[in-house]
């Protein structure tokens, strides 16, 4: 029996007796050799695939490793399909403003149902796009979720995968605050694109771009929002006077503002309610109540102590300006270094580390510039 199962796993797996064992007695004795590569690149989003493709134009034999889907959060919950919503935004508010030129649209309606389908089709498109991408630049493609076993080995389910260099660019997720009801009766910008119906009533709870952005379609396409803030105004980093003039420009649309943290939510499906600290009162009815309060890293599944990679207290890995981490030939950029969470700016991180490590470029022409970065807010 053993000598036919040894037969059936090879070459995967041998068996034999230990020395001086019974001959009925077997251990393991050989795994399959480890994949090996000469750059591994954990993380299937903008930066990753870009290092990678760059990594095998100057002849490195590389690998993308990704558990969900290829393009990361751009492409799937991030910019692509929030412009497709900022657009369906932006023609219907210009049909609610046609009769100031003179035009009569009569009988407009939003159909947010027949628009997710369109944009879902849409980004599964370029999910296809990205796999031909890395399939046409001779990029390996596992998917699964990756491990560390030692400074430059993963696991992935049952494979083994070793780089000479090593990339993680895993991005990140929203993060939802630790208080009563957030988790069980919120949603994020991910569960934005869940929906297929326009709720009645909002509570955006954030002030960044990202709650900015989402109150503005929101209200928009039919929603009553507020936009609960901890401060005096939203955007707080950016320049004063254009905030000002935003927040000008929101309240007009009909957005409310409402100052105040948010200590616990409470209610139902139906109807949600969020209570402010400091005794700052509570505001009911809300169909959605949707969190935009910051982005964490991703890397709780991928074992990092076991690459001796260092992070932060807020989980994010620690890098110098060369894109370095504390574990030798491994690196990390993109969003879980938490300098910019941009896509440009992770693709060019992404290539220049690929044109230094395999294409004979210095160090000093390929740091990453972090100041000085130009960015939108589609609100």
């Amino acid at each position: 029996l053993l000598a036919i199962a040894a037969s059936a796993l090879a070459p995967r797996l041998a068996l034999r007796a230990a020395p001086g064992a019974s001959p009925h007695a077997a251990s393991c004795v050989r795994m399959a050799a480890p994949e090996e590569f000469d750059y591994l690149v954990i993380g299937g989003g903008s930066g990753g695939i870009a290092s990678a493709r760059r990594a095998a134009a100057h002849g490195a034999r590389a690998c993308v490793i990704e558990r969900s889907r290829l393009g990361g959060t751009c492409v799937n919950v991030g910019c692509v399909p929030k412009k497709v919503m900022f657009n369906a935004a932006t023609v219907l508010e210009m049909i609610h403003q046609s009769e100031g030129y003179g035009i009569s649209v009569g009988g407009a309606s939003f159909d947010m149902k027949a628009i997710k389908a369109k944009r879902d089709a849409y980004v599964t498109r370029l999910n296809g796009i990205y796999a031909n991408n890395l399939a046409n630049s001779d990029v390996t493609f596992v998917e699964g979720d990756a491990r560390f076993t030692g400074p430059k080995t993963v696991a992935v389910g049952d494979r083994t995968l070793t780089g000479k260099s090593v990339l993680i660019a895993v991005g990140g997720r929203p993060s939802v605050p630790d208080i009563p009801g957030a988790a069980e009766l919120g949603i994020t910008s991910d569960g934005f694109f869940e929906l297929d119906s326009v709720p009645d009533r909002v509570a955006v709870i954030g002030s960044g771009y990202i709650a900015v952005e989402l109150a503005g379609i929101l209200q928009v396409l039919g929603s009553k929002v507020d936009l609960f803030i901890r401060g005096a105004t939203p955007l707080r980093s950016m320049e004063s006077d254009v905030v000002e003039r935003l927040v000008g420009e929101m309240e007009a649309a009909g957005i409310s503002i409402v100052r105040g943290e948010a200590e616990a939510i409470s209610g139902d499906a139906a109807s949600k309610t969020v209570v402010l600290k400091d005794g700052k009162g509570e505001h009911g009815g809300y169909g959605q109540v949707l969190f935009a309060t910051g982005r964490e890293p991703v890397t709780g599944s991928l074992d990092l102590p076991a690459a001796g990679v260092e992070t932060a207290p807020s989980g994010h890995i620690v890098v110098d300006a060369a894109s370095r981490t504390s574990s030798e030939g491994v690196y990390a950029l993109g969003d879980v270094i938490g300098r910019i969470d941009l896509t440009p700016t992770a693709i060019a991180a992404g290539r220049l580390l690929s044109d230094r490590l395999f294409g004979g470029a210095s160090e000093a022409d390929t740091l990453m510039d972090y100041d000085f970065v130009p960015t939108v807010v589609f609100s």
